[in-house]
């Protein structure tokens, strides 16, 4: 990753980051993005091979229901604990695999939302 930096515009309704496996910070990286109430944004993951990588949400602007699951990675899995989507891949995988998953919820009008992200994962055999 060398010092590269992964940016996303617009306002912000749900900031995200990430929360590598056991609080090691050398199997995973997802750089913080923003999400926008009823668009899909772009997120990305970097990760080792078989291990777990999550994201999960730090600051709503409104009440927000539990992450579902829109599209499956080809070569991994996703599984939902709480509030965290919790992405896997199948041990030895090396290379490109993406998810698209959503958080529901209500603006601070009461207005239903919905935040997309559609994650690219990038899957390694270290960071």
């Amino acid at each position: 990753m060398g010092g590269s930096v992964i940016r996303a515009t617009g306002l912000s309704c749900v900031l995200l980051a990430a929360i590598g496996s056991q609080a090691s910070a050398s199997v995973c990286v997802v750089p913080k993005y923003r999400t926008l109430a009823n668009q899909t944004v772009q997120g990305n993951m970097f990760v080792v091979s078989g291990k777990r990588c999550s994201v999960v949400s730090l600051i709503t602007a409104g009440p927000t229901f539990g992450p579902r699951v829109l599209q499956q990675p080809a070569h991994g899995r996703i599984s939902i604990e709480g509030q965290r989507v919790v992405y896997v891949s199948r041990p030895g995988y090396v290379g490109e695999d993406s998810f698209v998953f959503a958080h529901d919820g209500l603006d601070t009008l009461n207005k239903p939302r919905t935040n997309t992200t559609e994650m690219h994962v990038q899957v390694s055999e270290h960071l």
